[in-house]
């Protein structure tokens, strides 16, 4: 009896292991297509409506990598100005025109003390026509690490309440570094 239980939980977790295998494999060969042609791989412009409004720059590869140049620096009421370094991270879709993505930044003080990081997930969605991205920042979830890893400080999104502010971004192009068209100021020169 012991014999035949035995061989009955191998077959099983033969069987077990041989669908997760072909599971994976399946989502494995699928994935790659659906991440390169994703509407958002290139290069955005994203704008930061914090005080005061700044844009940094991002890649969306094709691989489903991510690098946000962020401004270097960044003023916090209790640690006064804060280094950040670039965010880097990963991105997969979540339909035909949105993604959930999740970066990491590292953050020091003007003196090159480690401070920590910033982990950010967030769920843009690209527009119909391809051109900018939006996020109402009620799915952002926002997570600060002291230098040794420990959770300080986290913040989410819910329902109509946003973890940050509505991002938006427009897609740069030859020519174009994404900024939107903008009227010149009275004594600028426009030549």
């Amino acid at each position: 009896m012991r014999r035949r239980s035995v061989l009955l939980s191998a077959v099983s977790g033969a069987l077990t292991g041989a669908l997760a295998v072909s599971r994976t494999t399946t989502a494995q060969e699928a994935t790659p297509s659906a991440i390169a042609n994703h509407p958002i791989v290139g290069a955005w412009l994203v704008m930061n409506p914090s005080d005061p409004l700044n844009a940094r720059p991002a890649i969306f590869a094709a691989d489903g990598t991510l690098t946000i140049a962020y401004v270097p620096s960044s003023t916090d009421p209790e640690r006064g100005v804060v280094l950040q370094g670039p965010a880097i991270g990963v991105w997969e879709p979540t339909g035909e025109r949105g993604v959930h993505l999740t970066y990491l930044q590292s953050l020091s003080d003007l003196n090159g003390t480690y401070l920590g990081t910033l982990t950010r997930d967030a769920y843009p969605e690209v527009s119909d026509d391809g051109q900018s991205f939006r996020d109402d920042g009620t799915q952002v979830h926002i997570t600060f690490r002291d230098a040794a890893n420990t959770i300080v400080n986290e913040a989410s999104g819910g329902g109509a309440e946003a973890a940050s502010r509505q991002v938006h971004a427009i897609r740069m192009q030859v020519g174009n570094p994404g900024f939107l068209e903008a009227t010149p100021v009275t004594g600028t020169p426009t030549t």
